[in-house]
């Protein structure tokens, strides 16, 4: 199977099943995407374009993009399909909210009052999946066999539960009444399941595969897990609500990447670790002192924890991460002047790996 711009799709296909299989690559994946020479380029729409039912100027500039750009190494034309980061809880009933006059950020209102008052499930009627699936069939009907379509990240778990709850009424529920908070994970760890089938088969996953918003590809379901919340809780309360979500919805999947978010996530990093069905980490340090510290150390321990790794770095750095790195299910995101600049990159690493 080819994409019309991303003439080695097939091979790249096979590249990343390797990666994810484990297999000796001749060097680590690498994603690359470079303006074409001669022409003017066309930016990527932000990701939640779309979300005010406005699709074909979207459309228009996604098929923009592709054609003033190219794809080099593993990096595959995408457009990542979400309305914000609680485009999830969205299709519970949750509603989304816009800065006014801009679609560029939301955020949900929480509305469980009360966990007695509430069922939590997937409601495929609501306003956000309609509008979700309207964009979907636009896309596809001018985008297939052109670029793939990365679906919303499903961010359910205790995640979940803050935006639908509120963080500080959510932290008080985790003491006071552990067991109604386990009920609704449960529901949302039904619905993850539901909702995952449920776009799988409008996107084309069983003909095309699937790519996440960070542009990993998979035969099969791909998903971005995360808990930023677990910042807030201990590793005991982590292990006992939020692991066996995280379970289930790995379970649910073919290729998985765990968003590990800020140093005050680090201390469940061995708990995420021993999750076998979780394959790749990528660690976000966040900002102020954090983003400026040389994160080696932690990257090793991510390496002999036997878990992959996903990092955006200049091409000095990635030579210097591949020789450290023995594991070598890495996937590298980083740039390029032009595409002969980004092959000879490229080669380097071939030989020096």
């Amino acid at each position: 199977m080819d994409l019309e711009f991303k003439p080695d799709f097939e091979e790249t296909r096979q590249r990343w099943t390797a990666f994810w299989n484990g297999e000796k690559l001749d060097r680590p994946l690498v994603s690359i995407i470079v303006p074409k020479p001669g022409v003017k380029p066309i930016e990527k729409p932000p990701y939640t374009a779309g979300a005010n039912g406005n699709f074909e100027p979207v459309i228009d500039q996604i098929l923009g993009w592709v054609r003033t750009h190219e794809f080099l190494g593993e990096a595959i034309p995408f457009f990542y399909v979400e309305f914000g980061p609680d485009h999830f809880s969205s299709l519970l009933g949750a509603e989304l909210k816009f800065n006014p006059g801009s679609w560029g950020t939301s955020w949900c209102v929480p509305f469980v009052k009360d966990w007695d008052d509430v069922r939590i499930q997937f409601r495929p009627d609501c306003f956000w999946y309609k509008r979700t699936i309207e964009f979907v069939k636009a896309l596809r009907a001018r985008c297939d066999g052109k670029l793939l379509l990365a679906g919303p990240t499903l961010v359910g778990g205790l995640d979940c539960l803050v935006a639908i709850r509120g963080v500080e009424n959510l932290l008080m529920d985790l003491l006071l009444v552990p067991d109604k908070v386990k009920a609704a994970l449960k529901d949302v760890c039904y619905a993850y399941k539901e909702i995952l089938e449920a776009l799988s088969a409008e996107l084309g996953v069983k003909e095309y595969g699937s790519i996440n918003r960070h542009g990993m590809y998979s035969f099969g379901k791909i998903d971005v897990l995360q808990c930023d919340f677990s910042c807030m809780i201990s590793p005991e309360m982590f292990k006992e609500f939020e692991v066996p979500c995280l379970i289930q919805e790995a379970k649910a999947l073919d290729s998985v990447e765990y968003h590990l978010d800020g140093p005050g996530a680090l201390v469940h990093l061995s708990t995420i670790c021993e999750i076998a069905d979780i394959d790749v980490i990528q660690w976000v340090s966040g900002s102020g002192e954090a983003e400026k510290k040389d994160w080696i150390e932690l990257y090793k321990k991510i390496d002999n924890f036997g878990k992959g790794q996903i990092l955006w770095a200049d091409q000095e750095r990635i030579k210097y991460l591949a020789r450290r790195l023995k594991l070598r299910k890495l996937f590298f995101i980083t740039e390029a002047k032009s595409r002969k600049e980004a092959e000879h990159f490229l080669l380097e690493l071939e030989s020096s790996w």
